[in-house]
Protein backbone atom coordinates (compact mmCIF):
# COMPACT_ATOMS: atom_id res chain seq x y z
CA UNK A 1 0.00 0.00 0.00
CA UNK A 2 2.39 2.00 1.03
CA UNK A 3 3.91 2.94 -2.84
CA UNK A 4 0.62 4.83 -3.23
CA UNK A 5 1.00 6.68 -0.81
CA UNK A 6 2.17 10.39 -1.15
CA UNK A 7 5.93 10.65 0.58
CA UNK A 8 4.97 13.64 2.39
CA UNK A 9 2.13 11.58 3.74
CA UNK A 10 4.53 8.50 4.71
CA UNK A 11 6.87 10.77 6.64
CA UNK A 12 4.69 12.70 8.50
CA UNK A 13 4.07 11.53 12.46
CA UNK A 14 0.64 12.01 13.64
CA UNK A 15 -0.39 14.47 16.23
CA UNK A 16 -0.54 12.37 19.99
CA UNK A 17 -2.30 12.87 22.87
CA UNK A 18 -1.99 11.66 25.69
CA UNK A 19 -5.00 9.55 27.05
CA UNK A 20 -3.87 9.00 30.56
CA UNK A 21 -6.29 9.76 33.36
CA UNK A 22 -4.52 12.39 35.82
CA UNK A 23 -6.23 13.81 38.67
CA UNK A 24 -5.19 17.14 37.16
CA UNK A 25 -4.67 17.30 33.38
CA UNK A 26 -2.65 20.61 32.47
CA UNK A 27 -1.12 19.47 29.28
CA UNK A 28 -3.70 20.89 26.55
CA UNK A 29 -4.40 24.47 27.49
CA UNK A 30 -8.00 24.23 28.35
CA UNK A 31 -10.14 25.99 30.56
CA UNK A 32 -10.60 24.02 34.40
CA UNK A 33 -14.19 25.07 34.41
CA UNK A 34 -16.75 22.93 32.80
CA UNK A 35 -20.03 25.30 32.32
CA UNK A 36 -22.09 23.11 30.92
CA UNK A 37 -24.23 22.64 34.57
CA UNK A 38 -24.73 26.72 34.20
CA UNK A 39 -25.70 26.93 30.85
CA UNK A 40 -27.37 23.56 30.46
CA UNK A 41 -31.13 25.65 30.08
CA UNK A 42 -29.79 28.05 27.42
CA UNK A 43 -28.17 25.00 25.97
CA UNK A 44 -31.00 23.12 25.36
CA UNK A 45 -33.06 26.15 24.50
CA UNK A 46 -30.77 26.75 20.97
CA UNK A 47 -30.68 23.17 20.22
CA UNK A 48 -34.28 22.82 20.17
CA UNK A 49 -34.48 25.83 17.47
CA UNK A 50 -32.15 23.21 15.24
CA UNK A 51 -33.56 20.32 13.25
CA UNK A 52 -31.20 17.57 13.03
CA UNK A 53 -32.65 15.73 10.43
CA UNK A 54 -31.60 18.57 8.22
CA UNK A 55 -28.16 19.63 7.49
CA UNK A 56 -27.26 23.01 9.88
CA UNK A 57 -26.45 26.42 8.60
CA UNK A 58 -23.81 25.98 5.65
CA UNK A 59 -21.87 29.57 7.12
CA UNK A 60 -23.28 29.80 10.73
CA UNK A 61 -25.03 32.88 10.00
CA UNK A 62 -26.17 32.96 13.46
CA UNK A 63 -23.02 32.48 14.82
CA UNK A 64 -21.29 34.65 12.68
CA UNK A 65 -23.30 37.41 13.59
CA UNK A 66 -22.80 37.14 17.48
CA UNK A 67 -18.65 37.06 16.76
CA UNK A 68 -18.98 39.66 14.59
CA UNK A 69 -20.40 41.71 17.62
CA UNK A 70 -17.53 40.47 19.75
CA UNK A 71 -15.42 41.60 17.15
CA UNK A 72 -16.38 44.89 16.46
CA UNK A 73 -16.50 43.57 12.50
CA UNK A 74 -19.29 42.72 9.98
CA UNK A 75 -20.13 38.83 9.54
CA UNK A 76 -18.55 38.53 6.01
CA UNK A 77 -15.11 39.03 8.03
CA UNK A 78 -15.83 36.01 9.58
CA UNK A 79 -15.47 32.16 8.71
CA UNK A 80 -15.83 29.00 11.35
CA UNK A 81 -13.87 25.67 11.05
CA UNK A 82 -14.14 22.69 12.91
CA UNK A 83 -11.59 23.99 15.80
CA UNK A 84 -8.41 26.45 14.37
CA UNK A 85 -6.57 23.53 13.30
CA UNK A 86 -9.12 23.90 10.38
CA UNK A 87 -8.70 26.80 9.68
CA UNK A 88 -4.85 26.73 9.66
CA UNK A 89 -5.13 24.09 7.06
CA UNK A 90 -8.24 26.23 4.80
CA UNK A 91 -5.61 28.51 5.17
CA UNK A 92 -2.78 26.83 4.08
CA UNK A 93 -4.69 25.16 1.41
CA UNK A 94 -5.48 28.14 -0.13
CA UNK A 95 -1.87 29.42 -0.49
CA UNK A 96 0.76 26.89 -0.38
CA UNK A 97 1.25 24.40 -3.53
CA UNK A 98 4.29 22.20 -4.48
CA UNK A 99 7.09 23.61 -3.06
CA UNK A 100 5.78 26.74 -2.27
CA UNK A 101 7.71 27.90 0.81
CA UNK A 102 6.44 28.89 3.90
CA UNK A 103 8.42 30.26 6.98
CA UNK A 104 7.85 29.29 10.66
CA UNK A 105 9.03 30.79 13.68
CA UNK A 106 10.41 28.20 16.44
CA UNK A 107 9.37 26.64 18.79
CA UNK A 108 5.38 27.00 18.00
CA UNK A 109 2.51 25.07 17.40
CA UNK A 110 3.21 21.63 15.59
CA UNK A 111 -0.18 21.60 13.55
CA UNK A 112 1.78 24.64 11.07
CA UNK A 113 3.74 21.99 9.89
CA UNK A 114 1.45 19.54 9.58
CA UNK A 115 -0.89 21.31 7.15
CA UNK A 116 2.12 22.73 5.17
CA UNK A 117 3.89 18.76 4.63
CA UNK A 118 0.28 17.51 3.71
CA UNK A 119 -0.12 20.43 0.82
CA UNK A 120 3.18 19.74 -0.46
CA UNK A 121 4.77 22.65 0.65
CA UNK A 122 8.16 23.52 2.19
CA UNK A 123 8.72 25.09 5.41
CA UNK A 124 11.31 27.40 6.86
CA UNK A 125 12.11 27.30 10.06
CA UNK A 126 13.81 30.23 12.20
CA UNK A 127 14.34 29.80 15.80
CA UNK A 128 13.59 31.96 18.58
CA UNK A 129 16.63 33.93 20.58
CA UNK A 130 17.45 32.24 23.81
CA UNK A 131 14.72 33.88 25.64
CA UNK A 132 11.72 32.43 22.97
CA UNK A 133 11.14 35.63 21.01
CA UNK A 134 10.69 35.46 17.74
CA UNK A 135 13.90 36.69 15.45
CA UNK A 136 11.87 39.17 13.19
CA UNK A 137 14.63 40.03 11.15
CA UNK A 138 15.37 36.59 10.20
CA UNK A 139 11.75 35.61 9.86
CA UNK A 140 11.95 39.02 7.23
CA UNK A 141 15.00 38.15 5.27
CA UNK A 142 14.28 34.02 5.05
CA UNK A 143 10.55 35.29 3.86
CA UNK A 144 11.86 37.42 1.08
CA UNK A 145 15.33 35.47 0.56
CA UNK A 146 13.21 32.21 -0.33
CA UNK A 147 9.82 34.16 -1.87
CA UNK A 148 7.44 32.63 1.33
CA UNK A 149 3.85 32.49 0.43
CA UNK A 150 3.05 32.14 4.21
CA UNK A 151 4.39 33.23 7.53
CA UNK A 152 2.66 31.94 10.23
CA UNK A 153 3.05 33.51 13.61
CA UNK A 154 1.05 32.38 17.28
CA UNK A 155 0.83 35.47 18.76
CA UNK A 156 0.77 34.70 22.12
CA UNK A 157 3.50 31.75 20.79
CA UNK A 158 2.53 28.26 22.08
CA UNK A 159 4.45 26.87 23.56
CA UNK A 160 6.77 29.48 24.94
CA UNK A 161 4.12 31.95 26.12
CA UNK A 162 5.90 35.08 24.37
CA UNK A 163 4.26 37.85 22.55
CA UNK A 164 5.29 39.72 19.96
CA UNK A 165 4.67 43.29 20.13
CA UNK A 166 2.36 45.11 17.39
CA UNK A 167 4.73 47.43 15.91
CA UNK A 168 6.72 43.85 15.24
CA UNK A 169 3.82 42.59 13.49
CA UNK A 170 3.46 45.83 11.37
CA UNK A 171 6.85 45.55 10.31
CA UNK A 172 6.93 41.90 9.06
CA UNK A 173 4.06 42.67 7.05
CA UNK A 174 5.21 45.89 5.58
CA UNK A 175 8.62 44.40 4.76
CA UNK A 176 7.29 41.11 3.16
CA UNK A 177 5.03 39.99 0.01
CA UNK A 178 3.50 37.34 2.14
CA UNK A 179 0.46 36.18 3.33
CA UNK A 180 0.70 36.60 7.34
CA UNK A 181 -1.33 34.38 9.23
CA UNK A 182 -1.76 35.16 12.99
CA UNK A 183 -2.58 32.83 15.55
CA UNK A 184 -4.33 34.46 18.29
CA UNK A 185 -5.84 31.36 19.81
CA UNK A 186 -5.08 32.82 23.36
CA UNK A 187 -5.62 36.59 22.67
CA UNK A 188 -8.19 36.59 25.44
CA UNK A 189 -5.18 36.35 27.96
CA UNK A 190 -3.18 39.01 26.12
CA UNK A 191 -5.76 41.71 25.33
CA UNK A 192 -4.40 42.84 21.75
CA UNK A 193 -5.27 41.83 18.25
CA UNK A 194 -4.26 42.37 15.10
CA UNK A 195 -7.71 41.94 14.20
CA UNK A 196 -8.07 45.49 12.77
CA UNK A 197 -5.19 45.19 10.59
CA UNK A 198 -6.49 41.98 8.94
CA UNK A 199 -9.80 43.74 8.17
CA UNK A 200 -7.80 46.39 5.99
CA UNK A 201 -5.27 44.19 4.95
CA UNK A 202 -5.55 41.78 2.13
CA UNK A 203 -2.43 40.39 3.10
CA UNK A 204 -3.48 39.67 6.47
CA UNK A 205 -5.94 36.70 8.73
CA UNK A 206 -6.36 36.70 12.08
CA UNK A 207 -7.16 32.75 13.37
CA UNK A 208 -8.90 32.56 16.69
CA UNK A 209 -10.62 29.80 18.96
CA UNK A 210 -13.71 29.36 21.40
CA UNK A 211 -11.12 26.41 22.73
CA UNK A 212 -9.25 28.79 25.45
CA UNK A 213 -10.50 31.44 27.07
CA UNK A 214 -14.34 30.71 26.16
CA UNK A 215 -13.95 27.20 28.04
CA UNK A 216 -15.69 25.15 25.26
CA UNK A 217 -12.98 22.59 23.42
CA UNK A 218 -15.21 20.38 23.31
CA UNK A 219 -17.21 21.25 20.36
CA UNK A 220 -14.36 21.75 18.57
CA UNK A 221 -14.70 25.17 16.85
CA UNK A 222 -12.82 28.20 15.55
CA UNK A 223 -12.60 31.03 13.54
CA UNK A 224 -10.76 33.93 11.24
CA UNK A 225 -10.81 37.37 11.13
CA UNK A 226 -10.08 38.69 7.35
CA UNK A 227 -10.89 41.05 4.45
CA UNK A 228 -13.88 40.06 2.91
CA UNK A 229 -11.62 39.17 -0.29
CA UNK A 230 -9.98 37.22 2.10
CA UNK A 231 -12.34 35.39 3.71
CA UNK A 232 -13.94 34.56 0.13
CA UNK A 233 -10.86 32.61 -0.78
CA UNK A 234 -11.15 30.76 2.58
CA UNK A 235 -15.08 30.23 1.62
CA UNK A 236 -13.71 28.74 -1.46
CA UNK A 237 -11.93 25.36 0.32
CA UNK A 238 -13.95 25.01 3.08
CA UNK A 239 -15.59 22.00 3.24
CA UNK A 240 -19.77 22.56 2.77
CA UNK A 241 -21.94 21.86 6.09
CA UNK A 242 -17.80 22.05 8.28
CA UNK A 243 -19.45 23.10 11.48
CA UNK A 244 -22.52 21.24 13.02
CA UNK A 245 -25.74 22.30 14.50
CA UNK A 246 -24.70 20.83 17.93
CA UNK A 247 -21.35 22.90 17.85
CA UNK A 248 -22.98 26.24 16.65
CA UNK A 249 -25.97 25.97 19.56
CA UNK A 250 -23.22 25.52 22.08
CA UNK A 251 -20.94 28.23 20.46
CA UNK A 252 -23.78 30.86 20.23
CA UNK A 253 -24.42 30.35 24.03
CA UNK A 254 -20.62 30.69 24.85
CA UNK A 255 -20.40 33.87 22.70
CA UNK A 256 -23.63 35.24 24.38
CA UNK A 257 -21.63 34.88 27.71
CA UNK A 258 -19.03 37.46 27.31
CA UNK A 259 -18.95 38.72 30.53
CA UNK A 260 -18.71 35.57 31.75
CA UNK A 261 -15.86 34.63 30.01
CA UNK A 262 -13.96 38.05 31.03
CA UNK A 263 -13.99 36.66 34.47
CA UNK A 264 -13.04 33.86 34.18
CA UNK A 265 -10.41 34.84 32.23
CA UNK A 266 -9.37 37.27 34.70
CA UNK A 267 -9.15 35.13 37.04
CA UNK A 268 -7.06 32.82 35.49
CA UNK A 269 -4.76 35.55 35.26
CA UNK A 270 -4.55 36.70 38.62
CA UNK A 271 -3.40 32.65 39.43
CA UNK A 272 -0.60 33.14 36.85
CA UNK A 273 0.48 35.76 38.55
CA UNK A 274 0.58 34.20 41.86
CA UNK A 275 2.33 31.00 40.54
CA UNK A 276 4.93 32.76 38.95
CA UNK A 277 5.64 35.13 42.14
CA UNK A 278 5.33 31.64 44.38
CA UNK A 279 7.80 30.03 42.38
CA UNK A 280 10.37 32.91 41.70
CA UNK A 281 12.34 32.14 44.29
CA UNK A 282 13.72 28.70 43.51
CA UNK A 283 16.51 28.37 40.80
CA UNK A 284 14.01 27.76 37.77
CA UNK A 285 13.78 29.45 34.38
CA UNK A 286 10.05 30.60 34.28
CA UNK A 287 9.19 32.13 30.93
CA UNK A 288 6.99 35.42 30.51
CA UNK A 289 3.76 34.36 29.68
CA UNK A 290 0.85 35.84 27.95
CA UNK A 291 -1.83 33.12 27.71
CA UNK A 292 -3.39 30.76 30.06
CA UNK A 293 0.20 28.05 30.69
CA UNK A 294 3.54 28.61 32.12
CA UNK A 295 6.50 27.15 30.12
CA UNK A 296 9.39 26.13 32.65
CA UNK A 297 12.69 25.30 32.36
CA UNK A 298 15.04 23.43 34.99
CA UNK A 299 17.50 21.17 35.30
CA UNK A 300 16.32 19.22 37.75
CA UNK A 301 13.96 18.32 34.65
CA UNK A 302 13.60 14.12 35.21
CA UNK A 303 13.18 14.97 38.86
CA UNK A 304 10.47 17.08 37.90
CA UNK A 305 8.53 15.01 35.70
CA UNK A 306 8.41 11.80 37.98
CA UNK A 307 7.23 14.08 40.56
CA UNK A 308 4.37 15.41 38.88
CA UNK A 309 3.62 11.75 37.62
CA UNK A 310 3.47 10.57 41.08
CA UNK A 311 1.21 13.55 41.85
CA UNK A 312 -1.18 12.42 38.94
CA UNK A 313 -0.59 15.88 37.28
CA UNK A 314 -0.60 15.61 33.83
CA UNK A 315 1.65 17.94 32.24
CA UNK A 316 3.54 18.74 28.38
CA UNK A 317 7.26 18.14 27.84
CA UNK A 318 9.15 18.08 24.65
CA UNK A 319 12.00 15.35 25.08
CA UNK A 320 12.78 15.44 20.78
CA UNK A 321 12.65 18.77 20.54
CA UNK A 322 16.33 20.33 21.56
CA UNK A 323 15.19 24.04 21.54
CA UNK A 324 12.72 23.18 24.08
CA UNK A 325 15.49 21.15 25.73
CA UNK A 326 14.77 20.69 29.90
CA UNK A 327 11.27 22.42 29.46
CA UNK A 328 7.82 21.58 30.87
CA UNK A 329 4.34 23.45 30.20
CA UNK A 330 2.24 23.75 32.53
CA UNK A 331 -1.72 24.71 31.83
CA UNK A 332 -2.96 26.96 34.54
CA UNK A 333 -5.86 24.90 36.71
CA UNK A 334 -8.03 25.36 39.39
CA UNK A 335 -6.50 27.17 42.37
CA UNK A 336 -6.65 23.46 43.93
CA UNK A 337 -4.43 21.95 40.33
CA UNK A 338 -2.31 25.59 40.60
CA UNK A 339 -1.53 24.78 44.10
CA UNK A 340 -0.62 20.99 43.43
CA UNK A 341 1.78 22.29 40.93
CA UNK A 342 3.52 24.37 43.08
CA UNK A 343 3.96 22.06 45.62
CA UNK A 344 5.74 19.68 43.28
CA UNK A 345 8.36 22.52 42.26
CA UNK A 346 8.92 23.14 46.28
CA UNK A 347 9.13 19.65 46.93
CA UNK A 348 11.79 18.93 44.08
CA UNK A 349 13.68 21.79 45.23
CA UNK A 350 13.15 21.84 49.09
CA UNK A 351 16.56 21.61 49.52
CA UNK A 352 17.93 24.79 47.87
Amino acid sequence: MNQNVRAKIVNLVPYKVSETNYRWTLNANESPINLFDQWQDEILSELKKESINLYPSANCDSLRELLATYNSCLPENIVCGNGSDEIIKMVTEVFVDQKDKVVIPTPTFSEYFTSVAVAGGEVIEVPSKADFTFDVDEIIFQANQNNAKLIFLCVPNNPTGSALPDTEIVRIINDTQSIIAIDEAYFEFYGKTSAAIALKNERVIVMRTLSKAFGVAGIRLGYAIASPGMIDLVQRVRMPYNISALTQAVARVAVRNIEQMRAITQTMIEQRNRIVAQLSTLPIEIFESHTNFILYRSDRYVQLMEAFEGASIGVRAYPKNPLLKNCIRISLGTIEANDAVIAVFKEVYQDV
